[in-house]
C-alpha cells in the first residue's frame, strides 16, 4: 500500500508538474529553489565577504538562500540534492515490499529473505555515506551559483541509516544460518 501511494504520489508530481499546476525536484513554475545553511552551532550573519547575485535573499541565523527566478543550473544543482532522498525512499519501500511479499509465498526462514536483507542492507550502509556527499556536494554548488564567498554547508553521515544497515547485514546472518538449520532440520526428517 505504501508503495502504491509512493508511485502514485510521483506520478501526480510529474503531471502536475508537466501542467504548471506544482514543482518537482526543483522544476515547474511554482518552484522554490533554497539552499540552506546547515552549521553545527554558530549563528551566521550576512556580510561583507558575501556578495549574492541578483535575484537572491537572506535570512539572517543559518543563512538561507533562495532564487527569485531560478537558472537551470541552479534547477539542477537543487534536483541534485533531492534526489537522493527520494531514491532512498523509494528504494527502501520497494525493498521491503519485495522482503515481505517472499515470506508471504516461501516462509519466513526461506533462502530469498536473508538475500533481500542483504541487499537492502548493504543499500542502507552505502546511502548513509554517498546520500549526504551527493546532497552536500550539489548544496555546495547550488550555494555558489547564488553568492560569492564560501558556504556553512557541512557533511554529515547518515547515521540512522547506517545503523538500520549494519542491524539488516546482521539480522540477514541470522536468517541465513536459520534457514541452514530448517534446511538440515528437513533433511534429517
Amino acid at each position: 500500500m505504501v508503495l502504491s501511494l509512493l508511485v502514485l504520489g510521483n506520478a501526480w508530481g510529474i503531471i502536475s508538474t508537466l501542467f504548471g499546476m506544482n514543482s518537482l525536484l526543483g522544476w515547474g513554475r511554482r518552484a522554490f529553489i533554497c539552499t540552506t545553511s546547515k552549521n553545527t552551532g554558530s549563528q551566521i550573519q550576512p556580510s561583507q565577504w558575501m556578495q549574492l547575485h541578483t535575484g537572491v535573499n537572506a535570512n539572517p541565523g543559518t543563512i538561507q538562500l533562495c532564487a527569485d527566478k531560478a537558472t537551470a543550473g541552479q534547477r539542477w544543482w537543487y534536483s541534485l540534492g533531492q534526489f537522493p532522498g527520494m531514491i532512498t525512499v523509494l528504494t527502501v519501500v520497494l525493498l521491503t515490499y519485495l522482503v515481505l511479499r517472499h515470506a508471504e509465498r516461501f516462509g519466513l526462514y526461506s533462502p530469498g529473505i536473508a538475500t533481500r536483507l542483504r541487499v537492502l542492507g548493504w543499500f542502507l550502509l552505502v546511502e548513509s555515506v554517498l546520500g549526504p556527499t551527493i546532497t552536500v556536494s550539489a548544496n555546495r554548488k547550488l550555494w555558489n551559483t547564488m553568492a560569492n564567498g564560501g558556504s556553512e554547508i557541512q557533511w554529515l553521515p547518515g547515521w540512522s541509516a547506517l545503523f538500520a544497515g549494519l542491524a539488516l547485514l546482521s539480522l540477514a546472518r541470522i536468517m541465513r544460518v536459520g534457514t541452514e538449520m530448517r534446511e538440515d532440520l528437513e533433511g534429517v526428517v
